[in-house]
């Protein structure tokens, strides 16, 4: 019998298969989606070692084509036309494939699903055109500063563990050999690992479980049975010569990191008491008297994360990632000193059953109110889920906290010691004396001397200045036990039962609060937003930049005093939008108030040294500086949005006037900030009336004399009405070379909103198919839907490696004039089937309090004050003709009826300026922003 928490009111059933297959089968009658995922107990370290990259290989060939459904596209398109999503990914030593779907094509997408994993081509010609895909993906990730981690990480390791393999492969390790097609190989590895025993498979719908248990047995029981068990890994992940060493190591981007990390056995044993969940607990802690705080006071780092670091069946790093100051940098041994003293005080303390506690109602908190997830979302977890626990902890496994085991705990705690240690030190100010193998990442290894080895492990015994002041945290006095959860209640006259949409409480000068309690979802949780409006806020780019640099002090000013109020599960974000700042509260809702009257005070009075100051402000624009080595793509989005939002400067812009604030400069504008302000607040969750209008109280108190209605912010959007073909190229030496081609439509009616979303629906799977599988553009391929305030706007985009910008924008164009022939061929049945699809994704449900509060905030935001946005949208989709969408297409988007857009590209040398795209070319963003008329 499953353990599925009292606020799960889905049915599950586990069977297994003849064939062996252990499948989890979940009626859910609140959806009308359906959902599969399928995990395999194989991954990139099943690869051969002359065949790097086979298992991520074979991920990807799956989906081109089946005995039954040949054409390579077929699925993606069928799953597509439908409202669904689909995707995969290969790790160490699993594989998953996933999708969802609207619930009456399930079993039809099931049929297609299943034969991945029964009669798969691996055809000849697919092969050779994926392997391109392969290789631009490894090519993408050249300058991921994750991946080039992970590629030193497997440089300096037992090269006998699996983990020392390639994972992603490329040309090289996927290429044909002695004029054989690698597809041999493919279909080998296939027939060896994916064998029903192996694999595990999780079906969530509206059907009834009888239903989902005869489509689980007639479409995934032709898998073959395996012939024996997977083979255990032997060898350990480290040998003794790769302990006890530093490696510093080369980022792309400007960044200073530490990461201490400790070799452990596999924790997989110990999932019922969760003893590293403690470790993490204490190590990560960033209250008075934790490692971070006494970091922090030094100006040594600003953020440290405990327990995280590679896992498998046989191995388990323990890591402690430490972002470091460049004063930090400078102090590297003495950080070490700081989380070793650390170690040895939870060496020499008893540690407190209350800390397990702490953690154990945290945990079943969130069992009992267990948060409701999209099916696609549920399956993909739970399928890893039933990979690596009993049947009956399959829900249960990742909250159970059965009981603080000492021992358990002292047995990791071992662990924790110096001479089983590694040092990963993440910066370009290092010396490197070799570089990593396949990314080509400049490191340098060296063993610790023997000399600070001697003073690590004495390290309890020492009385330097700089260590002391660490203690264990106190008990939390923010952990509720028992919440309450509050029945409904009418509270309006006239109302026979409590309303369905946020009403307003409050409606004065510049304050607009809105409250709805919530009787859908029956959790002890709320969720709090307010929206700052200040016009000084938005008075010049130097103001822009130094709002969020203000965010970014005032959370770090505030963590200390109310982190125990965040582990005990009551939340709080500041962030900068486009017109001021927005606080959101969220969690449980009983202690928020006391939390959202600390917060208020501090928004006013939180003191920031000067040396706080400088710090920040350095780190805040060598973010906006690093902005520069993210991948094209994502610096050409961001370009656009600079270019059509006025108050959303670009990183360069913002990096430039914040380097020239002075800290009186930055105290005279926090001292301005609040002066003048309107209010728009949501209470949505487990509150009522009167919890609603205590929380108004406190708001109130908090902006007395400050709030008035003429202080509101309308965020202007660039307009491009009647300047046709706009190009804005973006100088990206040493990246790929990336084109966005963006259309901007005039109006954000309802049917404007609803003819770009449909275009960019059917289009995605027809560009993709184009771009990607038949021309090999490159890896990064799509049309999305991309609104900009609220004016609707269709993109299209590739990043490749090999073909320069013109050449893929002028391929898009082609394809985008070539679209109406697509709508030619649509069929009355198809046309059907698409708005069906799109419609249900718009149909879908809130499925949890959380993603109800943030559509109703967004509603706000948007000022749709009757909520209907949704509704509306959905009754434009459904009374669209294919006819309208032909007309929209030829009239708005194809390039013959001179469309309102941007061509952004990659800038180079090389581009061959004959090929150049027609159109007016903007040098200077600034410039013609000033230059443009604005619309709201």
């Amino acid at each position: 019998m499953l353990k599925q928490s009292p606020n799960d009111s889905k049915q599950y059933q586990a069977i297994t298969l003849t064939n062996g297959l252990r499948v989890l089968l979940i009626h859910n009658d609140e959806t009308a989606k359906s959902a599969a995922a399928l995990a395999v107990n194989v991954g990139h370290f099943n690869d051969p070692n002359d065949r790097q990259g086979l298992a991520h290989f074979l991920e990807h060939m799956l989906f081109l084509g089946t005995k039954n459904f040949p054409d390579g596209s077929e699925y993606q398109k069928f799953i597509n036309q439908h409202g669904g999503n689909h995707n995969a990914w290969t790790g160490t030593e699993h594989t998953c494939f996933f999708f969802d779907i609207a619930a009456t094509h399930f079993s039809a997408a099931l049929e297609r699903f299943s034969e991945f994993f029964i009669e798969p081509l691996l055809a000849d010609h697919f092969v050779v055109k994926e392997r391109e895909n392969i290789d631009a993906e490894f090519t993408l990730k050249l300058k991921d500063d994750i991946r080039r981690l992970y590629d030193v990480h497997k440089d300096t390791i037992n090269p006998k563990h699996p983990f020392s393999q390639f994972s992603v492969g490329n040309l090289d390790t996927l290429g044909d050999r002695d004029g054989q097609n690698i597809s041999q190989e493919l279909q080998a590895f296939f027939q060896q690992y994916y064998r029903a025993e192996y694999m595990t498979l999780a079906l969530e719908g509206p059907q009834k479980l009888a239903e989902l248990k005869s489509i689980a047995e007639q479409r995934f029981s032709p898998i073959k049975s395996a012939e024996s068990p997977l083979p255990e890994i032997k060898h350990p992940l480290y040998l003794p010569e790769h302990q006890k060493i530093k490696i510093d190591v080369c980022p792309v981007k400007n960044d200073h990191q530490l990461i201490i990390s400790f070799a452990m056995d596999s924790i997989d044993q110990y999932y019922l008491d969760k003893p590293e969940s403690i470790l993490a607990y204490l190590l990560g802690h960033e209250g008075e008297g934790s490692a971070l705080s006494l970091l922090k006071k030094h100006q040594w780092a600003l953020a440290l994360t405990a327990g995280s670091g590679i896992n498998g069946s046989n191995f388990k790093d323990f890591n402690i990632s430490i972002a470091l100051t460049e004063l930090g940098e400078e102090h590297l041994n003495d950080v070490v000193d700081i989380i070793l003293t650390y170690i040895a005080l939870l060496n020499n303390t008893e540690i407190a059953e209350y800390y397990y506690q702490e953690k154990q109602k945290i945990s079943n908190l969130a069992f009992i109110y267990h948060e409701k997830m999209r099916p696609l979302d549920s399956v993909s977890q739970l399928v890893i889920n039933m990979q690596y626990y009993p049947e009956e902890d399959y829900i249960f496994g990742d909250y159970v906290m059965s009981g603080m085991s000492t021992e358990n705990i002292k047995k990791l705690l071992s662990f924790l010691q110096v001479d089983n240690m590694r040092l990963m030190h993440v910066s370009q100010k290092n010396n490197f004396s070799k570089n990593s193998f396949w990314y080509q990442v400049p490191y340098h290894m060296a063993p610790i001397s023997e000399q600070q080895l001697i003073h690590w492990r004495n390290i309890a015994l020492s009385d330097k200045a700089h260590i002391k002041g660490l203690y264990l945290p106190a008990p939390n006095p923010y952990i509720v036990e028992e919440p309450t959860v509050y029945p409904s209640k009418k509270h309006l006259v006239n109302t026979q039962e409590a309303p369905e949409l946020p009403e307003k409480i409050i409606n004065k000068n510049g304050l607009v609060v809105w409250y709805k309690q919530d009787h859908t979802f029956k959790v002890p949780k709320g969720y709090l937003y307010i929206g700052i409006d200040a016009p000084f806020v938005v008075a010049s780019v130097a103001n822009i930049a130094m709002t969020r640099l203000f965010t970014d002090l005032y959370t770090d000013t505030v963590i200390e005093e109310n982190y125990e109020a965040e582990l005990a599960g009551i939340h709080y974000h500041l962030y900068a939008h486009q017109g001021g700042v927005t606080m959101q509260l969220s969690g449980y809702s009983e202690n928020q108030h006391l939390l959202l009257s600390k917060l208020l005070i501090r928004l006013k009075n939180h003191n920031v040294t000067e040396a706080h100051f400088a710090l920040f402000k350095q780190q805040l624009v060598q973010h906006w500086q690093n902005s520069g080595k993210s991948k094209s793509i994502s610096q050409l989005f961001a370009s656009l949005s600079s270019v059509m939002q006025p108050n959303n400067p670009t990183s360069k812009a913002l990096a430039q006037a914040l380097s020239e604030v002075s800290f009186s400069q930055y105290q005279h504008f926090s001292q301005q900030l609040f002066q003048k302000v309107t209010l728009e607040v949501l209470i949505h969750g487990n509150w009522l009336i009167e919890h609603a209008q205590q929380l108004c109280e406190v708001i109130e108190q908090g902006f007395h004399g400050n709030v008035n209605e003429k202080y509101a912010i309308q965020c202007p959007v660039t307009d491009i009405s009647t300047k046709e073909t706009l190009l804005l190229p973006i100088s990206l030496p040493e990246h790929d070379h990336a084109c966005v081609i963006y259309t901007a439509f005039e109006h954000k009616d309802d049917n404007a909103v609803a003819l770009a979303m449909i275009t960019s629906h059917i289009l995605s799977p027809l560009f993709f198919q184009k771009m990607r599988t038949e021309k090999q553009y490159g890896y990064l391929v799509g049309v999305g839907y991309v609104p900009i305030n609220s004016y609707p706007g269709i993109a299209f985009y590739i990043q490749s490696p090999h073909c320069d910008a013109y050449t893929l924008a002028h391929a898009m164009d082609e394809f985008i004039s070539s679209s109406i022939f697509e709508l030619d061929n649509i069929s009355a049945e198809k046309w059907q089937h698409l708005l069906q699809g799109l419609a249900s994704q718009l149909q879908e449900k809130d499925h949890n309090l959380r993603i109800r509060s943030q559509r109703f905030w967004a509603a706000i935001c948007n000022k749709d004050e009757e909520f209907k946005q949704k509704e509306n949208l959905l009754e434009a989709v459904l009374t669209l003709t294919l006819a309208q969408v032909k007309t929209f297409v030829k009239n708005s988007v194809v390039n013959a009826c001179k469309p309102d857009r941007f061509i952004l590209y990659s800038q180079s040398d090389l581009l061959e300026q004959t090929q150049k795209p027609n159109g007016e070319i903007i040098t200077d963003i600034d410039a013609f922003i000033k230059a443009s008329p604005l619309k709201y």
